[in-house]
C-alpha cells in the first residue's frame, strides 16, 4: 500500500511539471500610458485593453498620470516605459504639442508607437480613437436643429493642448449655423467640479445651450444648471454609464457616443497586428452616434 501511495504522488508530480511546461509565455509586451485613470470612460478602455490583452496572450503594462492635465507626471512615465524592455508603446497624450522627444526617443530604441483617444499635433503616429471632427459636426448639427436664430452656446472643454478637445471645438465652429454664436468657450481641469463650478459662476450671464466636450464636464454642467434653476440644452460627449443615465434622467438633452471599452479593445489588437506585421497601421478612427433623451 506504502509503495502505491509513492508511485500516485510521483504521477501527480509529474502531472504538475508537465502542466507548468505548456503553459504560453507572453508573444509581447506592450506598455500603455493612458492620460488618466479617474472617470469612466478611462476605466472602460483600460478593461478592453485588458481583455484584448488576455485574449492575445500579450503581457499589458498600463501607466497613467493623476490626471489629464498632468503632462510632465505624463513624460516621466513614457521615459521609464521607453526604458523598460517593451515591444510597443501605445499612448495617450497629455500634450499634444510635445510628443516630438517620443518620436525620437522610440525612434533611437526601434520601439513602434501608436496613439489612442487624443492624436499628437508636432510628430505623427497612427491614431486608434473617435472621429472627433465628426463628433463636432454632429453637436453642430443638434444646437443648429434645436436652438433658434440669435440664440448662443457656451463650450466647456478640457485642455486646449489636447487634440481630442481641440478637433471637436473646431469643427463645431465650423459647421454650426451662422446665426448661432458660440459666446464663451471655457478651458477646464476635466473634472465634473470644474463643470459645475464654472455655471455657477455663469449664472447671471446669457447663454441657451451648452456643449461639453466630455461627459464628466457635463455632469457638472447639468448639476450646477439645476442648481440655478436653468433649464436649457447640455449636450456632452462620451457613453459611459453615468452620462447615459444622466440621459435617461432628462439631466442631459443629448449624448454623442464615445466607447472606451471598444477603443481600448481595438488598440491592443491593432499594436499586436503592428508587431506580427511589422508595418504600421492607418489612423482607425470611430464614428459616433447622437444620442438623445
Amino acid at each position: 500500500m506504502r509503495i502505491c501511495s509513492i508511485v500516485l504522488c510521483l504521477l501527480l508530480l509529474t502531472g504538475c511539471s508537465k502542466l507548468t511546461a505548456v503553459r504560453n509565455q507572453p508573444e509581447y509586451t506592450v506598455s500603455v500610458v493612458l492620460k488618466a485613470l479617474n472617470s469612466h470612460y478611462w476605466l472602460d478602455m483600460r478593461s478592453g485593453m485588458q481583455q484584448a490583452a488576455e485574449e492575445l496572450e500579450i503581457d499589458l503594462r498600463l501607466l497613467y498620470p493623476s490626471g489629464e492635465l498632468e503632462n510632465e507626471e505624463q513624460k516621466a512615465l513614457l521615459e521609464d516605459a521607453l526604458q523598460t524592455d517593451t515591444d510597443l508603446l501605445l499612448f495617450a497624450p497629455c500634450d499634444s504639442y510635445d510628443t516630438q522627444w517620443v518620436a525620437a526617443r522610440a525612434q533611437a530604441e526601434q520601439i513602434p508607437v501608436l496613439t489612442v483617444d487624443t492624436r499628437a499635433l508636432d510628430a505623427y503616429f497612427p491614431y486608434i480613437g473617435s472621429d472627433n471632427e465628426q463628433i463636432g459636426h454632429l453637436a453642430a448639427d443638434y444646437l443648429s436643429d434645436n436652438l433658434q436664430p440669435g440664440t448662443s452656446v457656451v463650450v466647456m472643454a478640457g485642455s486646449d493642448r489636447q487634440a481630442s478637445h481641440i478637433d471637436r471645438i473646431q469643427a463645431l465652429q465650423d459647421a454650426l449655423d451662422p446665426s448661432i454664436t458660440i459666446t464663451a468657450i471655457v478651458y477646464t481641469d476635466m473634472t465634473q467640479f470644474a463643470g459645475y463650478q464654472t455655471m455657477k459662476q455663469m449664472a447671471d450671464q446669457s447663454f441657451d445651450a451648452v456643449f461639453c466636450a466630455n461627459s464628466v464636464i457635463g455632469l457638472g454642467v447639468a448639476t450646477g444648471l439645476a442648481e440655478t434653476g436653468r433649464d436649457i440644452p447640455v449636450i456632452a460627449v462620451d457613453t459611459q454609464m453615468d452620462a447615459l443615465q444622466a440621459l435617461q434622467d432628462g439631466a442631459m438633452d443629448a449624448l454623442l457616443s464615445q466607447d472606451g471599452y471598444e477603443i481600448g479593445y481595438q488598440a491592443i489588437c491593432t499594436a499586436v497586428q503592428t508587431l506580427r506585421t511589422g508595418e504600421l497601421p492607418e489612423d482607425i478612427q470611430f464614428t459616433s452616434e447622437l444620442l438623445e433623451n
